[in-house]
């Protein structure tokens, strides 16, 4: 049967000539790596009103036009500085508020959200109730970012200042504070990338 074995030597050739051309791509090319990234899981507090929802919708392109002010908690995931932050984000409400320490667990950091504009009354409300969830031992040692926010409007308070009044709190534990517009991305991404190297040299 001339005709079937001169099909299975042509398929042969054909296979054969496939494989050389597939190792040959090979030596050519650089093998394909993954890298796993790092994820950390940031804890985003702050009292209702500091603009928390605000900056993480701005920080991931959702349109600010449907912004609500977190009833629950509201998850953000995204990459930043080769690594993967995942923000949870608590209502601020008094009401809210009651219930913040039941997600306290398995936290690398926190971001603490404050307006930079608000009055000495409100930043000492504030304050209070950062000092709350710093107590608790879940949270002992983990790195705080506090962000003020509004830092365009007329009268808003510099990084130092508001540093003076949550100096008190921490105790040794790695922090900073940083200011921004929750419409301006790149500080918003500056601020976390200043958090994340905090919680890398936390572990």
């Amino acid at each position: 049967m001339p005709g079937v074995r001169e099909t299975i030597n042509s398929s042969f050739t054909a296979c054969r000539t496939g494989l050389r051309k597939c190792w040959q791509w090979i030596q050519c090319h650089k093998p394909i790596v993954f890298i796993l990234q790092d994820q950390y899981n940031v804890l985003c507090l702050g009292l209702s009103g500091a603009g928390k929802t605000t900056l993480l919708s701005h920080l991931v392109d959702e349109p600010l036009s449907n912004c609500e002010p977190t009833s629950g908690f509201n998850i953000k995931t995204l990459p930043i500085k080769n690594t993967v932050i995942s923000i949870k984000e608590l209502g601020g409400s008094f009401q809210v508020q009651r219930f913040w320490d039941h997600y306290f667990g398995s936290k690398h950091g926190i971001l603490f959200v404050v307006d930079s504009s608000d009055t000495d009354e409100e930043l000492n409300t504030a304050k209070e109730a950062l000092r709350v969830v710093l107590s608790d031992q879940r949270l002992t040692g983990k790195p705080c970012l506090i962000l003020g926010t509004h830092s365009d409007l007329d009268g808003a308070r510099s990084s130092e200042e508001i540093e003076r009044y949550f100096q008190p709190l921490m105790n040794g534990r790695k922090w900073c504070v940083s200011c921004c517009s929750a419409y301006d991305r790149s500080q918003i991404v500056s601020a976390l990338e200043t958090l994340i190297d905090l919680m890398v040299m936390n572990i």
